[in-house]
């Protein structure tokens, strides 16, 4: 690694997630990375998370305790006060695999991008799929992914941090302000994180979509993108392949992430 060590700030926001915050912490401080600041931003939890929190001190984690409206609140709560150069958002239950941060330093020392974005590894039933990227076709849809995306902070200072107006794509429309303003992002081409399934767009498949598409007429002056047709197909993509995967068809799911989806998953 170069002599220049970048400094990381990672911010994980928590409500009541205790189980999995505990093996978020874990993959975090298990980087070993030496230029780390590590914030915990929790919403006030009760279902033991503070006092978890509280033996935490000794291994040099800093945290925040007390009521927020919602996520964006509380990343933009980590923002202000993060003092890396580069930010990244771990979200309770997500895991840095091994390594992941001296990965992503050795290419930060080097690089004059403003966003590094990797790939994932996201946890099905079926096993591990991997999650590609292509800041390319943000303007299309969400095609990194924010588990493992590192921003330099002054490009946060200067753009600006999440919407708390939004409840669903408040990172798209982050990384999508960020893209059609020019800002310069670099994929990191390889797994950096494992997230579980079941989050807020899983569970809330429409209005996540219909967030995306407010977020494209937002940013977007023109473009078929701006288009309510975009909105229903995704919503007809999604719906068939949650359905297909319920009725066993998991085969189908996966010859059709390999070789049709935009980017390529598995």
């Amino acid at each position: 690694m170069s002599a220049h060590l970048p400094r990381f700030t990672v911010v994980t926001i928590c409500r009541n997630a205790l189980a999995g915050l505990r093996r978020t912490v874990e993959t975090v401080l298990g980087q070993r990375y030496l230029a780390l600041e590590y914030w915990i931003v929790d919403g006030a939890s009760t279902d033991g998370t503070v006092e978890y929190l509280r033996g935490l001190d000794a291994r040099r984690v800093s945290v925040l305790s007390e009521p927020d409206r919602g996520i964006s609140d509380a990343m933009n709560k980590g923002l202000s006060l993060a003092s890396g150069e580069w930010v990244a958002f771990l979200h309770a239950g997500d895991e840095y695999l091994p390594g992941a941060l001296a990965t992503v330093g050795a290419i930060a020392s080097v690089s004059d991008a403003e966003v590094l974005a990797g790939y994932i590894l996201r946890r099905e039933r079926t096993g591990d799929v991997l999650c590609r990227c292509d800041p390319s076709r943000l303007r299309n849809d969400m095609t990194i992914n924010h588990p493992a995306t590192w921003v330099r902070r002054d490009t946060f200072e200067r753009c600006g941090g999440f919407d708390p107006a939004l409840k669903n794509a408040m990172d798209y429309d982050l990384f999508l302000r960020l893209h059609v303003a020019g800002v310069r992002f670099q994929v990191v081409p390889q797994p950096l994180v494992v997230m579980p399934e079941g989050g807020q767009s899983d569970r809330s498949l429409w209005a996540t979509l219909e967030e995306t598409h407010q977020v494209r007429r937002r940013h977007l002056r023109a473009g078929w993108q701006r288009s309510p047709v975009l909105l229903w197909w995704y919503f007809i993509k999604g719906t068939v392949r949650v359905t297909l995967q319920r009725i066993g068809l998991n085969t189908v799911v996966a010859w059709y992430r390999r070789h049709l989806a935009r980017p390529r998953k598995g």
